[in-house]
Formats: C-alpha cells, structure tokens, sequence
C-alpha cells in the first residue's frame, strides 16, 4: 500500500488524540483555529498579441486572491516574542516553529492547512509537526508541504541535548522521506541541442500544426490555441516543457534518505536587549534509492536563524530577525530589520 499524505495527516492526529487522553495536560493552551481573507488580485501589465494583419489584448485578468486556513498549535512563546493580534489566523510565524529547542520542556505541535488562490495560481500550503523536549534529548516529526516555494518533505528527527548556560548543543539523526529533485531536468536529455527543432520537439509533446493563410497555426487535441509561431512559443511551449519535466520527475516517485545533524543554539534575554540564534547543519547523507538527491556543491544541508533585538533608549529600538532553510540546494529565507522610534 502507498504511503500519502492522509495516512501520515491521521497518524499525526491519532497520536495527538492518543497523547490527549493518556495525558490531560497534553491540550492546554492550545488554540484551534480557522480563518478566511480574500482581496483583490495584482493587475498585470498589458499584453497583445498579432492576428489577421491586426491585434488582440492577452493581458491576464485574475479573479480575487484569497487564503482559507485550519489548524491547532500549541507552542510557547520566548520571552521577547508576544501575541500580536487578537486572534490567530494562520500565518503568524513564531520562532519556536523554526528552532530546534524551545522555550519549555514537553510537548509542542502545529497543524496547519492552507487552501491559496494567488495571481490566478491555486495552491496549497501544509505544515503538520509534533516536537517534545526534554533536559537531554528532542525529537520532532515533521509533513511539510509548500507547493509555492516546491519543497516537500516528510521527515522524523531525533537527537541528544546538552545544555551550557545559555547554549544548547544537539547531535543526531534526521530521516527524509521526499519527492525526486534532480540537478539536471529531463528535457535536456530528451532534448538534444542542434538536433531537434522546436517544431519536432512540440509535436513529440501532441501538439499539431495546420499552415494556413501563410501562418502555421497550433491544436492541442484538435483544439486551435495560436494563429501563428510566435504565437504559439511564447505562449505554449514553455508550459509544454515544464509539464514534461514535472510527468517524468513523478513518474520515478519518492526517496529516503539519511543523514547526521548537528544543531548549536544560544538563547539570552533581557528586558533591553535579548539575541536568540541558531544553526543546525546536516553534512553527512546517505541515500536509500536509485534516485536520492547528488548535490552539486558541497554537500550540506543547513537551517539557521537569528533574533535580536535591542532597546537603546525609552524611544529608540532597533531589531533584526531572519531565517534561512536550505535543503537539496532549495534555498528559503527571509529577513527583517529595522528600527521603531516611540513619541510620547
């Protein structure tokens, strides 16, 4: 039987509900949560095209944005983070979501599903993950999906703790279960430079071609979609290459993998200054399958954040906080920096 998605999604909940129950503690503070947004959509810039010695408007016009989320969470707050809104809508991003090590011992645990409509691209965002801490070890199991960003994975992470004052020392071991990522893409060795011209290449994809009235007009399943070449590649053949690339990535399925981890990461508050910092750094894989990631660089995964912030006066403050994950060389990060200034 294939492993999806759901099997892991109900798992993930029977040993919530299980933990629940055995433990009544296991729930509180806890929030359940649901929210909706919808607003209006970028307007993209103006876009024609040439037909019968004339023009027609192919400007895209997208319908409205929108974001429906579910979820629960349980997870802490560090001292220097508060709850900024009333209610929770989904996209707040605590730091105990990024770091290893939390601010309490026990268990922490996310659930959120997201439903995305964004410039007319539909998409869905998962991130379902239950952590517990202890004086000497932390163990998390993670089902991450960001179809916006196209990284997925599956992962269970177990390692031993030691702690020195305000550092945390972590080594252990991370197992990921993941969609084939490939360096080189499958149409480069479908497609030979010099060999092949784009017409041949787009027929091989099932499109056809009628000339007519001096211009080569496009079908798809006998459906015309473009009066003329120009027409047809600047529109089509793009797409048609990054369908056959996602159809023969699919088709070879998902990997395993293995690999050490070593985690380092400081914590330290007061109520003018407070710097929070972390690294955790994966330098050793050791592929399951035919088709486990072949990195081209060096072969190190890493995820490492920093938060700092300090009070100079009553009315001045400057912060700065950041994040950077980057597995099978897919790097995401984000920063803010800046300063507040107080009148009163």
């Amino acid at each position: 039987m294939k492993i999806t998605h759901t099997h892991i999604y109900f798992l993930l909940i029977a040993i919530i509900l299980g933990l629940g129950t055995c433990k009544a503690q296991f729930f509180k503070y806890a929030t359940i949560y649901s929210s909706g947004s919808i607003n209006t959509s970028m307007v993209e810039d103006q876009d024609y095209t040439a037909i019968n010695k004339g023009y027609e408007e192919t400007t895209q016009i997208n319908p409205y944005d929108f974001n429906f989320t579910v979820g629960i969470r349980r997870i802490a707050f560090f001292e220097h983070e508060q709850k900024k809104t009333t209610w929770y809508y989904g996209d707040e991003k605590s730091v105990a979501d990024n770091t290893t090590i939390s601010f309490y011992n026990g268990f922490e645990y996310l659930a959120n599903y997201s439903f995305i409509r964004s410039r007319s691209e539909t998409f869905t965002n998962s991130n379902f993950w239950l952590r517990y801490l202890s004086n000497k070890n932390v163990t998390k199991i993670q089902v991450k999906n960001d179809e916006a960003r196209d990284l997925e994975y599956k992962s269970f992470d177990t390692r031993f703790r030691v702690n020195k004052g305000g550092f945390d020392f972590t080594l252990g071991l991370v197992g990921r279960h993941h969609p084939v990522y490939l360096n080189v893409m499958p149409i480069q060795d479908f497609w030979q430079n010099g060999e092949s011209a784009f017409q041949e290449l787009a027929q091989d994809f099932g499109y056809s071609t009628q000339f007519v009235q001096g211009q080569w007009h496009w079908f798809s399943d006998n459906e015309l979609i473009a009066t003329s070449n120009d027409e047809f590649f600047k529109h089509y053949f793009g797409s048609a290459i990054a369908q056959y690339n996602q159809d023969q990535i699919n088709a070879l399925g998902s990997v395993t993998e293995l690999s050490t981890v070593i985690g380092t990461a400081y914590y330290y508050y007061s109520k003018d200054f407070w710097l929070h910092g972390w690294i955790n750094v994966l330098p050793y894989h050791y592929g399951l399958n035919d088709y486990s990631y072949e990195y081209e660089g060096v072969p190190t995964d890493v995820d490492l954040g920093l938060i700092a912030g300090w009070r100079i006066t009553k009315n001045l403050g400057v912060f700065v906080e950041g994040t950077y994950l980057e597995y099978w060389e897919k790097p995401i990060y984000e920063c803010k920096f800046g300063f507040n200034y107080l009148i009163f």
